[in-house]
């Protein structure tokens, strides 16, 4: 049996591709032959630097022979090409990268509705901000929405979260079957009874919709606790962002709280393993791996009402607290280094549910009966 991968880039190496790696693997444990149809080649030593060993694809194929730096939303259509031409010989075309191509995959893993981003998310995104992302945006948007129509039908729609599941049923009409992304938990384990400190911890990219101004907001009104932002540099928009972020801390004086950039991966964990709390400011994340590990590491999740990360995971307040507003937020994060040895088990174990080996599983039994309803 042979199946076709669509991913546009592996290159970013973030939750998309994570999923896009573990279905290879998975579906080589299966004893199927895979082929991975990408736009820019990839950079596999960069993708084994950050997310460790790897199973690779059979084949991969490349529209340009260079990593593509412009126009990246449009380019994930560009993958439509392999699975009009390479697509016939496969029993199997999977889309992990999401958006709908012009033309019909057996599988897609949709992330979320990206057509409904502007219509959607609670916060704004870059593709609201300038009036030239809006230009940008716009056209892919309607685009999105036609082919939803015309291509998404006879697919079977998997997705990361309830929430996003909603979103979908509500603007596709479709029901997605929710397999969370895989995450490391093994990696990011610690010894129970590690010494911590009264330290509040975030990590993702440095970018607007992370929402860090919130967390410096926090801090400002909390000067015994300290905060640490674990911030990756990508994009042209992370360093203005990252200078942003300096700029309001230099002037509140925020001498608790530092702005670390592209840390390796070691000091990450150092840092978690000193922390108490994990703090996640963006409204309306559609899941939140972050969110996952650090609670793996036995930290307390502080997070915003919204999303996948409050409906999915802290599972309205079953595995952490939550906050709507600033007052709340310092409220929750206090209470939860009051509790945070009590609480740091429990958490710890919750995370499991999100293992890389259960979503290998359940994409598995998935497929197995998908592909038993077409015999």
């Amino acid at each position: 049996m042979k199946a076709l991968i669509l991913h546009n880039t592996l290159n970013s190496v973030g939750g998309g591709e994570r999923v896009c790696l573990a279905v290879i693997e998975a579906l080589k444990d299966a004893d199927w032959e895979v082929c991975l149809a990408t736009v820019e080649p990839t950079d596999w030593s960069r993708v084994e630097k950050i997310v460790g060993r790897v199973v690779k694809p059979d084949v991969e194929m490349s529209l340009f022979p260079f990593k593509v730096r412009m126009f990246g939303i449009y380019m994930r259509l560009l993958t439509y090409y392999f699975a009009k031409k390479a697509g016939k010989n496969c029993d199997l075309i999977i889309n992990t990268h999401g958006d709908v191509l012009p033309i019909e995959s057996n599988i897609t893993y949709m992330h979320f509705p990206t057509f409904t981003l502007l219509k959607e998310q609670p916060v704004n995104i870059k593709y609201s901000q300038k009036w030239y992302w809006k230009v940008y945006f716009t056209p892919y948007e309607k685009i999105q929405d036609f082919l939803v129509k015309r291509y998404l039908r006879s697919c079977l729609v998997l997705t990361n979260s309830r929430y996003s599941a909603k979103a979908i049923k509500k603007h596709t009409g479709k029901d997605a079957i929710v397999i969370y992304p895989p995450v490391d938990i093994e990696s990011f384990l610690c010894e129970e009874d590690t010494e911590r400190e009264d330290l509040v911890v975030s990590c993702g990219r440095y970018s607007q919709e992370k929402n860090y101004e919130f967390l410096l907001g926090a801090a400002e009104r909390l000067k015994d606790i300290k905060f640490i932002i674990i911030g990756a540099s990508s994009g042209k928009t992370s360093s203005p962002y990252y200078r942003k972020l300096e700029e309001i801390k230099r002037k509140k004086g925020l001498k608790n709280v530092q702005l670390l950039r592209d840390v390796p991966f070691k000091q990450q964990l150092e840092i978690y393993r000193r922390a108490k709390i994990y703090m996640h400011c963006m409204v309306g994340e559609h899941f939140g791996i972050s969110v996952v590990e650090a609670m793996a590491s036995g930290l307390i999740p502080v997070v915003h009402k919204s999303g996948g990360v409050w409906e999915d995971i802290v599972e309205h307040g079953k595995y952490g607290y939550g906050y709507e507003n600033l007052g709340e937020a310092m409220q929750r994060v206090k209470d939860a280094i009051d509790n945070a040895d009590k609480l740091r088990k429990t958490v710890t174990k919750s995370s499991e549910r999100f293992s890389k080996e259960k979503f290998m599983k359940s994409f598995t039994s998935t497929l197995f009966l998908f592909m038993r309803r077409g015999d």
